[in-house]
């Protein structure tokens, strides 16, 4: 053990487990355990919440706030997708899709030459609906 309490439990490894099989979907810790009691697996939410914060301090998941601000979500998606020039949140079923597009260039320069702000591409997210949320949504679409 190199650092004190950091340890490697069987509860540790199934709750790694599955963040894994809920790649790219952000959930909070209430819906993590239900994942986990799904499976059978029985785990404290003080456990589940340790590990998710472990894990986001070793830089192996994000960390988000809930747009309302009440609680937070998290989602692993792996090492080699956090260098994505942004990300774009579902508000619906919380799913992370790593924006990768043409106009984002544009959109940081702009921003920059217009409002003297430059954002920082690796944590730029914007939140919002995918096309499955916004489909079952009743709120009209917004035209292009």
């Amino acid at each position: 053990m190199s650092e004190r309490g950091r340890y490697k439990t069987k509860q540790q490894d199934l709750i790694l487990e599955c963040l894994k099989k809920q790649k790219w979907r952000f959930l909070t810790v209430s819906q993590f355990m239900d994942c986990l009691r799904e499976k059978g697996v029985v785990v404290g939410q003080t456990t589940v919440y340790r590990v998710l914060e472990r894990m986001v301090d070793d830089g192996k998941m994000m960390k988000l706030p809930m747009e309302d601000g009440t609680k937070v979500r998290y989602c692993f998606a792996g090492e080699e997708d956090w260098d994505k020039l942004g990300k774009l949140v579902c508000m619906g079923c919380g799913r992370l899709i790593p924006l990768e597009c043409s106009k984002m260039a544009d959109f940081l320069e702009h921003i920059y030459k217009e409002h003297g702000f430059e954002l920082d591409q690796k944590h730029t997210i914007l939140y919002g609906y995918c096309e499955c949320c916004n489909n079952k949504r009743s709120v009209p679409k917004i035209g292009l």
